[in-house]
């Protein structure tokens, strides 16, 4: 297996991470790597390298890593949607070091707007990249005078929210009496009589709340699906089955998602 081009996706949490490597292999037809012999360089150097504070006791994640043809692609966890620009920026440092520009696709930030506006969460990017001698301009990074591709999606495409709202989506398609029954059970803490316990553990925001109401909607849903493990098992082994691949791209925003990476990932 030679990769003769690759990608980092990265992304600021578990959930993003899991939905995007489950759409690449359910969708996109990518296979998981299985062993580091066959990653390139750039790749090898991801692995729990990157940026370590030296006789720090804490557990460094490592990438996820796919192929298909020629393409290698890593998927990194940031961590935090303010801890983006910092990953992504000791990872374009470790591609100038390494001297692989002509090989490197380009930089995939996805990301949830939540309550901010695109061009917020964009120009605070900016500002943190030029904090570290990183300029950001049209979907381009430059770095010791070299330029390298950096694109950005938002969940949602257009609006406020995040990416479970999406997830849910595809839960209505995969299991739609599930899907209204974690509905329900949702919508039961969105009542006056928890506005206190909303406030309390999830936000006082009312807008931030139905965000955390849709977390609790798909954590239901997993409960279900997978009891005895993380909501991110739920989302690569049952949520987004490729049986149902035409049904989800008939679905706007998860067909912009999948546009937006067959477009790209060439």
């Amino acid at each position: 297996m030679k990769m003769e081009k690759y990608y980092i996706l990265v992304s600021e949490g578990v959930t993003d991470c899991s939905f995007l490597e489950a759409v690449l292999e359910k969708m996109l037809h990518y296979l998981p790597c299985r062993n580091v012999k066959d990653l390139p360089l750039l790749f090898r150097e991801m692995i729990g390298q990157y940026p370590a504070v030296s006789g720090e006791l804490k557990r460094q994640d490592s990438p996820v890593f796919y192929h298909k043809d020629k393409i290698g692609i890593a998927v990194k966890q940031a961590n935090g949607c303010d801890n983006i620009p910092l990953k992504v920026g000791a990872l374009a440092y470790l591609i100038d070091k390494l001297d692989v520009y002509e090989d490197f696709g380009g930089f995939i930030i996805f990301c949830d707007t939540d309550l901010k506006t695109k061009d917020e969460i964009k120009d605070s990017f900016a500002r943190k990249w030029k904090e570290n001698d990183i300029g950001f301009h049209d979907e381009c990074l430059t770095i010791c005078g070299h330029a390298m591709p950096c694109y950005i999606y938002f969940f949602p495409s257009d609006g406020i929210g995040a990416v479970e709202k999406l997830l849910l989506e595809c839960t209505e398609i995969s299991y739609p009496a599930l899907y209204r029954e974690a509905q329900r059970y949702a919508d039961v803490f969105m009542t006056d009589e928890y506005s206190k316990i909303r406030k309390e553990c999830w936000a006082s925001d009312e807008r931030i709340q139905t965000f955390y109401a849709d977390k609790v909607q798909l954590g239901a849903v997993s409960s279900v699906l997978k009891p005895d493990r993380p909501v991110r098992f739920t989302i690569k082994d049952k949520i987004i089955r490729s049986k149902f691949g035409e049904a989800y791209l008939k679905r706007p925003e998860f067909k912009k998602l999948y546009d937006f990476l067959t477009n790209l990932l060439v």
